[in-house]
């Protein structure tokens, strides 16, 4: 009997290629996604310590500074703002990106059980050819071998 062969285990391969694929994109997306949630935390904490530098000084402030202060602490502001719009961005690619990866999987599962169902089916063949090729030998044992008894003795005459 043959050896199993998957007809569609060309496909099967570059869908599971595609899945490898899909899976390094979305670490990818998870590593852009957690430098942007780091760039807005710490953008965050330079925020609180210039302000807390600023209290700390208390009232009395020399204009120059705290225009110095001031622009800095807008900066700030500006570069916050930057920081969670690329956030944003970067959380919407990683649920694509996932979203992708998880319709890659199902086609992969779907081809890893078709493959295995038809692995079933051929051993079931084989399996069915195996015993009717023992059925053969043990009918033409019997008939060799009866063939000047027909019906076996019972050994009580």
């Amino acid at each position: 009997m043959k050896k199993f062969q998957f007809r569609l285990e060309r496909v099967f391969r570059y869908h599971q290629q595609r899945l490898k694929q899909a899976e390094l994109r979305l670490a990818q997306a998870a590593m852009e996604r957690d430098a942007a949630q780091a760039a807005v935390l710490r953008c965050q904490q330079q925020i609180e310590q210039a302000c807390r530098l600023n209290e700390s000084v208390g009232g009395l402030i020399n204009p120059a500074i705290r225009a110095n202060v001031t622009a800095h602490l807008e900066q700030l502001g500006r570069i916050l703002a930057t920081s969670r719009e690329r956030l944003k961005v970067s959380e919407q690619r990683f649920r694509e990106t996932d979203r992708v990866r998880a319709e890659i999987t199902q086609d992969v599962e779907g081809f890893t059980h078709l493959r295995n169902l038809r692995r079933d089916e051929h051993r079931d063949e084989v399996n069915r050819q195996f015993q009717i090729e023992i059925d053969e030998v043990v009918m033409r044992r019997w008939s060799v071998d009866g063939a000047d008894d027909p019906l076996p003795s019972t050994g009580m005459s």
